[in-house]
């Protein structure tokens, strides 16, 4: 799978809280690792994966690392709902007529 619709749940903001208090410890490179980890595991429809997803994303983000920020690849989330996991540097043909 490689896109989750991610619907707002009580109690995600403490696995969010969670998360991010387990990953804003990480060195960038342990971040790119977890990402690596991810996109071999795929998108398995587990809500609580959908906000580590997220999570990830926005760590990555405010730090700039590739798998965040790649327009193509890496960790995309369109209006805070759809998460999709790609491969960095490889363009996704797969929606495209």
């Amino acid at each position: 799978m490689l896109e989750f619709l991610y619907i707002k749940r009580a109690g995600d903001e403490e696995h969010y809280a969670r998360f991010k208090a387990q990953l804003e410890n990480q060195s960038d490179e342990q971040l790119n690792q977890l990402f690596e980890n991810q996109l071999k595991c795929g998108i398995v429809g587990v809500h609580v994966q959908g906000i580590y997803l997220f999570c990830l994303w926005k760590i990555g983000r405010d730090r700039n690392l590739p798998f965040a920020t790649d327009p193509d690849g890496g960790i995309q989330v369109l209006n805070g709902q759809v998460i999709s996991l790609r491969p960095i540097g490889k363009i996704s043909t797969e929606f495209k007529h």
